[in-house]
């Protein structure tokens, strides 16, 4: 008999959760807006709607599912379940989301950072099936991972290992949002991307990207769609993605030595135009032993890894490090 759990991924704009079986499949999902300027305790009562409305959806109740898992940005406190002001989610100071849920539903439910969370739904149901010693890295708008060592989720003391965005690159780079100088997310994000292309601009390069910033903000996607056109800038800024990339990997490479690496989010649709790139960095700067038998692979779970990751919080068989 299958198993069904429900997975939460709370962000800053929006509230996904779905039911997801003990196969990685998603049977049900529903979407509300955050409306984090709201507080916690509104946010906390759209995220306890959003499962009455994934039950609806299924005709299931309480008792039909094994429990329920969410993902939360960080920082947080794991083992007690309480969430540490995120920078997208504004008042929520030692919010102790684990024990408010688990009073309003009276089932099993695990709280866990939620690129830890994706990194287990990774490795369970989607590119790091089966392997004990896993990477996973999103890179979106931010850079964030989470490890699978020997066959365990890699906590940390309070939820908040593996923050693989903020590795430091330079010691005097730019500014992260963390208030870090030179993290790893500061020279290779999204946002990263579109800052050296405004820095571009501004200093006189000759590019189709201006259009873009003179009617509105130059985002990753332009420039990745400026350099398939042949637009030479935009094309040294993906060739500059991938070295960034590669510098990044090489740390993380020499630090966890795992034997694969899964790569996800919104970059990755452009996946083909930097990876050679990054593949070529990260060897040359890795440690040749630790790279000898290293894959680096796309993820496979898409934009629906937040899911089916606070999912596998639940079916999960090994207890995290």
């Amino acid at each position: 008999m299958r198993e069904i759990a429900v997975g939460i991924d709370l962000g800053g704009t929006k509230i996904a959760t779905g039911a997801v079986d003990d196969n990685g499949t998603l049977l049900a999902r529903t979407e509300l807006p955050t409306l984090a300027r709201e507080g916690p305790v509104r946010v906390i009562q759209r995220m306890k709607e959003s499962v009455y409305g994934v039950l609806q959806k299924l005709s299931l109740s309480l008792t039909d599912i094994a429990g329920i898992g969410i993902g939360v940005p960080g920082p947080m406190d794991a083992r007690r379940g309480v969430v540490k002001n995120p920078p997208n989610l504004p008042g929520w100071d030692d919010v102790p989301l684990l024990s408010i849920m688990q009073e309003e539903f009276n089932i099993r439910i695990c709280l866990e950072n939620d690129a830890n969370a994706a990194a287990l739904g990774e490795n369970l149901f989607g590119a790091g099936k089966g392997i004990e010693n896993l990477v996973y890295i999103t890179v979106s708008t931010g850079i964030g991972g989470g490890v699978i060592a020997e066959g365990r989720l890699l906590r940390g003391d309070g939820g908040n290992a593996a923050e693989i965005g903020h590795i430091t690159i330079n010691f005097e780079g730019p500014v992260c949002g963390c208030g870090n100088k030179g993290c790893f997310e500061a020279y290779a994000s999204g946002t990263a991307m579109a800052r050296f292309a405004k820095e571009g601009i501004l200093s006189g390069r000759k590019t189709i990207l201006r259009s873009f910033y003179e009617k509105e903000e130059v985002k990753a996607e332009h420039i990745f769609a400026a350099a398939k056109e042949g637009d030479e800038f935009a094309m040294e800024l993906v060739e500059r993605e991938g070295f960034y990339l590669g510098v990044g990997l090489a740390s993380v490479v020499n630090a966890y030595n795992p034997k694969r690496i899964a790569i996800g989010g919104g970059l990755t649709k452009e996946w083909d135009m930097f990876y050679q790139k990054m593949i070529e960095v990260m060897r040359k700067r890795a440690l040749t032993v630790n790279v000898a038998r290293l894959e680096v692979v796309k993820a496979t779970l898409g934009s629906d890894v937040g899911i089916i990751g606070a999912a596998s919080l639940i079916f999960q068989k090994e207890k995290p490090m």
